[in-house]
């Protein structure tokens, strides 16, 4: 099937896209449409070998990426995660992917966002996006040859992946320094944590190793103990929208370079 015609029949908002999965139109997904005429011209000035197919509330689409294909990186986390939790998963719509993994398919509802890795490595999901709330997009893999895995309607999003999505803001923990003379890097600290506070995506995980170098040399100023700090990065890595295992793996290392330097 030609991919201009594999977009026509899927009813959603297309646009085209190269071999390597990059948008072939300069627009990229904001260039989407379900306009046979539109997508005529489309394809016909940006002709490109995949269809993307653009997720959020104007595609009424959203995607669950689940890598755990042969010989990827994270294939054995994407694939636990999925067997933990296929049960949860409504029946919908799922494509087998290029690379052996899964798309599985749901109707957007508010909160379903973009994210990489938040829920599990390997495990990303495509919807709204933070700035754009038309969101992100998805390769429509059966174009390209790959399997229709599910052939059902569209189910609603799950609210509980949603709310794995978008976790509660946690408060910053006050902690109390062991002595008086620690009280200017006690508020270093705070300050730090407030840099974490605000960082976008994108820039969540630079700031917080940059953070944690700082809790480092506050720790070997003996300001704070190394639990304290790591439940400090925690609770705001967690503020800002990374996972624990994120979050452990490079505070650990700004730790070590803070205390060591």
């Amino acid at each position: 099937m030609k991919p201009f015609d594999a977009a026509l029949r899927t009813g959603w908002h297309c646009f085209p896209c190269l071999a390597n999965k990059a948008p072939a139109c300069p627009r990229g997904f904001h260039a989407a449409t379900n306009d046979p005429a539109t997508l005529i011209d489309l394809w016909r000035r940006h002709p490109g070998p995949l269809v993307g197919v653009a997720t959020g509330p104007r595609s009424g689409i959203v995607c669950l990426d689940i890598d755990c294909g042969e010989g990827k990186s994270n294939a054995a986390s994407a694939r636990a995660w999925l067997a933990e939790n296929e049960n949860r998963l409504p029946r919908s719509r799922r494509h087998e992917t290029q690379s052996g993994g899964v798309h599985a398919l749901f109707k957007h509802a508010p909160g379903f966002r973009c994210s990489t890795s938040l829920i599990a490595l390997g495990v990303d999901t495509k919807g709204e996006a933070r700035a754009d709330k038309d969101g992100g997009y998805f390769i429509f893999w059966p174009a390209a040859g790959t399997q229709v895995l599910t052939d059902a309607p569209l189910a609603p999003a799950p609210h509980w992946l949603i709310g794995e999505l978008n976790p509660r803001p946690k408060p910053i923990s006050a902690f109390a320094a062991p002595k008086a003379e620690a009280a200017p890097c006690a508020a270093s600290i705070r300050g730090a944590l407030r840099v974490l506070a605000g960082a976008r995506e994108g820039e969540r995980n630079s700031a917080l190793f940059w953070v944690s170098c700082r809790m480092g040399k506050a720790v070997r100023a003996g300001a704070i103990t190394e639990i304290e700090a790591l439940a400090l990065l925690t609770s705001v890595g967690r503020q800002v929208g990374l996972s624990d295992r994120e979050i452990v793996r490079t505070a650990r290392g700004g730790l070590r370079e803070g205390l060591s330097s």
